[in-house]
């Protein structure tokens, strides 16, 4: 079994103990609203996301993330107006459900370091001219091996493609061509990461099985129910705080002597920083509700509490609703911005009845180590 097997064992070790042969979550006794019908077990909870949400997310972005590289080297191969606005749709289309798939970066996303590859946030232009400035030639395996991670990805793509039309569409006709070979090998390196997480999830290799059936409970060697189920809940959470607080709050100046800072949210020329979030938001959502007809989180929450799985639903829509009432570009008067504050409040809720309701009553433990750092 890989890296994964050993890290999230020891993560999940971190979980407050749920009661000794619990195999899923039964109605509590003290609360009157919980519902009446037979609670969902984490198994089946685990099995429908991992089968109708996760892998679905993945091979989706996959092929998004294949449908942008072709675009890049269709652009290259001829730089017009209308190959660039293809390239800005492709960038678009393929960011979607990769942010999308941000609440479920554990397991493969995070063994292999894909973010590092795919979409570090945020890039350094100056990085990038200079290496321009200084190579001849940039090929997808120099990319991967050797550049930063702020020299590659979405946020690279962005750089070069978006922004003044006339100036991208020169640059990329210049007779040396290294700017097209640099774009068109940060468009293989992420498509080829994205389709090794796929082959990851779904297939395996030959030192482990499909992480699915590991993750799922359904393989020989599997992660306990109670230790997937936690991983899931605290990549929740952390995503939610890093939003919240690491992003829009610090763009918004909340907090005791919190200076406004709108540079906290990445917003390059793309101007794509709400849909991103909204993304971000719409992952947590489909890992609570599950895909159509099947299994989320809330299922395991309705078991124990209806009202509390209610209040979950509702601060999602909330937040979601705050969110698409945000224009772009964000960072422009962000401080007297009604809006983004609006969206901030909606979020704080949304995260406190996350760390409230879904923390609490699935006894999942979140330590420091959980939300410090950089959501993306």
């Amino acid at each position: 079994m890989r890296i994964w097997n050993a890290l999230i064992l020891a993560v999940g070790a971190l979980a407050l103990p749920i009661a000794a042969g619990c195999a899923s979550a039964a109605p509590s006794v003290s609360d009157p609203t919980a519902s009446a019908d037979p609670p969902a077990s984490r198994q089946d909870v685990l099995t429908s996301l991992t089968a109708d949400v996760i892998a679905p997310r993945f091979e989706t972005a996959a092929a998004e993330m294949s449908a942008l590289r072709d675009s890049l080297h269709t652009l290259c191969g001829n730089p017009t107006a209308a190959n660039l606005q293809s390239a800005q749709d492709a960038w678009r289309n393929a960011r979607e459900p990769w942010m999308r798939s941000q609440a479920m970066w554990f397991g493969p996303v995070m063994d292999r370091r894909s973010r590092s590859l795919v979409d570090w946030a945020p890039v350094e232009p100056e990085r990038i001219e200079d290496l321009l400035a200084t190579r001849d030639d940039i090929t997808a395996e120099y990319a991967r091996e050797f550049l930063a991670s702020t020299q590659r990805g979405l946020g690279a793509v962005e750089y070069i493609i978006f922004g003044d039309e006339a100036a991208a569409l020169e640059a990329l006709s210049a007779s040396d061509g290294v700017r097209c070979r640099y774009l068109t090998a940060l468009g293989d390196v992420a498509a080829a990461e994205l389709d090794g997480v796929v082959a990851d999830w779904t297939v395996g290799n030959a030192e482990s099985g499909a992480y699915a059936g590991y993750f799922d409970g359904t393989a020989d060697s599997a992660l306990l129910g109670r230790s997937a189920v936690a991983e899931v809940v605290r990549t929740s959470v952390f995503l939610a705080r890093s939003i919240t607080d690491m992003r829009l709050g610090k763009a918004l100046g909340v907090g005791d002597d919190v200076k406004a800072d709108p540079s906290a949210i990445p917003m390059g020329a793309a101007h794509n920083a709400v849909a991103d979030m909204r993304n971000q938001v719409l992952g947590m959502q489909d890992l609570y509700v599950g895909a159509d007809g099947g299994l989320g989180l809330g299922a395991l929450i309705a078991g124990l509490s209806a009202a509390a799985d209610e209040r979950m639903r509702v601060a999602f829509e909330n937040a979601l609703e705050a969110i698409g009432q945000m224009e772009e570009p964000l960072h422009a008067n962000m401080a007297q911005n009604p809006a983004a504050q609006t969206a901030h409040a909606r979020l704080t809720e949304l995260k406190r009845a996350l760390n409230t309701e879904v923390v609490s009553l699935l006894d999942v433990s979140v330590g420091f180590a959980d939300t410090d750092g950089d959501g993306g």
